[in-house]
């Protein structure tokens, strides 16, 4: 009798803990035939896997602290479903965080996306997925924007998300306002006898207002992309975005401004800037099972010492069909006009070194067709 009492005093303890917590197992696999070319000859074809959404496996979980407060955990990791090879590299890239949350707000520490990039990925209606991503998001990768830099010295690794971070998100009750600051470590050895780097050092910040059908953001923030004992670089993002819900349509609208400054240190040389002015607007329209999605992009660049001014557009034109809530299909076209020297291409993520190259002043057309499934 004594047993059975233990058994069942047990029972009721692990059910209570386990009303405590809770850990999920998540994840998008998403394929698409893509096909991307540029008006020089060159085309490329691929078996994506983020057309729609970007290919991940997660686990997150809270735990019931009680008082209000409450603990939590994200790991997402990138999946390379064409392949498999990011499985064999299995890693948390995407976001790893351990948060303590309450009436206070959020503290979340790790690996975490940017507050701006939620600005560029929110605001659009291909959430910077697939051919159809914004070039807004794009000229974050371009890199080379200044002659004489170190390769690669532009192209910003903290803009979609930033590494060693410490992260605080305002309440969820505050009348339709929300926010957030960020602040990454460098992580780098300082010390009082010479050179300091801090490349890798990132802050920003998000404030919005969402309520009914509109939501509005602007964000702002500095990353240290790259510092030797004679150059430092640095890209400041300034973004405002907003969305409008008809009901029959939805309208997006963002403006952005990326500046890269290049401060030389060394002797005889002088600093250099290069600005990337941008807009975007665009618009989705639910019909029965399906979403139609539409938009328009264009960046404007400013080189010190450059007798143009690049300039890039991009129109992209998209379907979703669901099938259910969690599988889709979907088609996606698009096309971008360089001018000025601009050599961009429909290539999403910009010209990665395992995308298709870029030509000055030739366009680019790029498709995607694939299927979602979410679990």
């Amino acid at each position: 009798m004594k047993k059975s009492l233990v058994a069942l005093a047990v029972l009721a303890a692990a059910g209570a803990a386990s009303a405590q917590s809770s850990v999920t197992l998540f994840g998008i696999l998403d394929a698409s035939v893509s096909h991307y070319s540029v008006k020089d000859g060159q085309s490329q074809t691929v078996l994506g896997n983020g057309g729609y959404n970007s290919s991940r496996l997660g686990f997150r979980g809270t735990e019931d602290l009680g008082g209000g407060l409450a603990a939590g955990f994200w790991l997402e990791a990138p999946l390379s479903n064409d392949d498999g090879s990011q499985v064999r590299a299995f890693n948390f890239t995407r976001r790893s965080t351990v948060s303590l949350s309450g009436g206070f707000g959020e503290v979340r520490l790790g690996r975490d996306y940017t507050p701006t990039f939620w600005n560029d990925t929110v605001f659009d209606p291909f959430g910077t997925n697939g051919s159809g991503t914004n070039i807004i998001s794009t000229i974050h990768n371009a890199g080379g924007l200044i002659g004489g830099l170190p390769a690669g010295a532009l192209t910003d690794g903290s803009y979609v998300r930033a590494s060693n971070t410490i992260g605080y998100f305002l309440p969820p009750n505050l009348g339709g306002f929300y926010g957030q600051l960020q602040l990454g470590l460098d992580e780098q050895v300082h010390n009082d006898n010479g050179f300091n780097s801090q490349a890798g050092r990132y802050a920003g910040g998000r404030f919005g207002y969402a309520n009914g059908p509109l939501d509005i953001a602007v964000a702002y923030a500095e990353s240290r992309t790259f510092q030797s004992p004679t150059l430092a670089v640095d890209v400041k993002t300034a973004n405002l975005g907003a969305s409008y819900d008809l009901g029959v349509v939805k309208l997006f609208g963002e403006l952005s401004r990326v500046r890269n400054d290049a401060e030389n240190r060394g002797f005889g040389g002088g600093d250099a800037q290069a600005d990337a002015d941008g807009f975007l607007f665009g618009a989705t329209a639910p019909i029965g099972a399906g979403l139609i999605r539409a938009s328009y992009s264009r960046v404007k660049l400013d080189i010190d010492g450059s007798n143009t001014d690049p300039r890039a557009s991009k129109f992209a034109l998209g379907y979703v069909h669901n099938l259910s809530k969690r599988t889709a299909l979907y088609a996606t076209v698009a096309h971008v006009t360089n001018k000025d020297g601009a050599a961009f291409t429909t290539y999403p993520g910009g010209n990665a070194a395992t995308g298709i190259a870029g030509t000055a002043n030739k366009s680019s057309n790029g498709y995607d067709f694939g299927i979602r499934h979410s679990f």
